[in-house]
């Protein structure tokens, strides 16, 4: 009889044993789960201040800053290439704005027009920019475009800057995003004006 209750008490303990490391192992999975929670969370308030921080503005949002460059010219030719779509080239004199001594600087480019059903036009471009002691800085774009009752053809878009060359007048352009407006006139005339995406 005394042995039947010492292994009823003995088994009990390991019971209440096996209650207590069960418990333990969940509560410091529960722990273990919130802590990783909340240094998920640290982490991605740092990488939302650390993004805020390199955005310039420090509230995420995205804005348009100065103007970089305006530009007067004119189309040089078009050509249809498969289907609707338009090849266009123009050349333009530019004046970049630096802030201290504004550059005079020429510019060619080509860029693709195609229709689409909505009645705008999409396009994508590629040009060439020559500055001071030939200077060369290149740029990419992609736009769309709409006509205007005056038969003007508007394009908005953005664009990308490279520069050739790390230093020089036109070498802050470098990696700069922009986002610009082309006009071109029922006269083939162009209006070219570029502000800095920040």
């Amino acid at each position: 009889m005394r042995l039947l209750v010492v292994w009823i008490s003995m088994k009990s303990i390991n019971i209440v044993l096996l209650i207590l490391i069960v418990t333990s192992i969940s509560v410091g999975s529960l722990v273990y789960a919130d802590n990783l929670y909340v240094r998920a969370q640290e982490t991605g308030n740092s990488v939302i201040s650390s993004f805020n921080a390199t955005n310039g503005n420090g509230n995420g949002n995205v804005t348009i800053g100065n103007l970089i460059y305006e530009g007067r010219g004119e189309i040089n030719s078009q050509t249809v290439l498969q289907g609707p779509t338009v090849q266009t080239s123009f050349s333009s004199n530019d004046t970049v704005i630096t802030g201290i001594n504004n550059q005079t600087v020429t510019e060619i480019g080509t860029y693709t027009s195609t229709p689409k059903a909505n009645g705008v036009l999409y396009g994508e471009g590629k040009g060439v920019m020559t500055g001071p002691d030939n200077e060369i800085l290149t740029w990419t774009s992609q736009q769309i475009g709409t006509m205007t009752p005056q038969g003007k053809i508007v394009f908005h878009g953005s664009m990308f800057f490279n520069a050739l060359s790390p230093v020089g007048s036109l070498s802050f352009l470098d990696n700069m995003p922009a986002v610009f407006t082309f006009e071109v006139d029922a006269s083939k005339n162009t209006v070219t004006k570029v502000w800095e995406l920040r």
